[in-house]
């Protein structure tokens, strides 16, 4: 912490009272680490070898999927306001593509391919 005498009384200036080695270093903790700073707690990593599962809603949404497969639309379809699917093959391809990612790929991990499928099975 600040041991120079003019650093030290510009803190007093800025903060308003004596300060001193032991203030600035305890008064300087607090003022530039507020609690809602403070970097929430890591949640526990998977193990290395236990790979990772889809939750119980999206695996529902990739067995309907794959289930369904041959009775999805094969012409131009809107998949939600603004977003139209031109080429269906290759958007299911794309999707068969976010599954063998698994729930660890981006599309898995953050909810588009759910999203996508959500929509898709809505459709019908």
């Amino acid at each position: 912490m600040p041991t120079d005498p003019a650093i030290l009384a510009q803190l007093q200036t800025l903060w308003g009272e004596p300060v001193t080695e032991a203030t600035a270093e305890a008064n300087s903790e607090a003022a530039f680490v507020p609690s809602e700073w403070q970097p929430s707690p890591i949640p526990p990593a998977r193990l290395a070898n236990s790979p990772a599962t889809w939750d119980a809603s999206t695996l529902e949404l990739v067995t309907w999927f794959q289930s369904h497969r041959d009775r999805l639309p094969v012409e131009l379809f809107c998949l939600w306001p603004g977003a139209w699917v031109v080429d269906a093959a290759l958007f299911y391809r794309s999707l068969d593509g976010d599954i063998a990612s698994g729930p660890e790929g981006p599309r898995g991990r953050y909810g588009g391919l759910a999203h996508d499928l959500k929509r898709l099975r809505d459709l019908k």
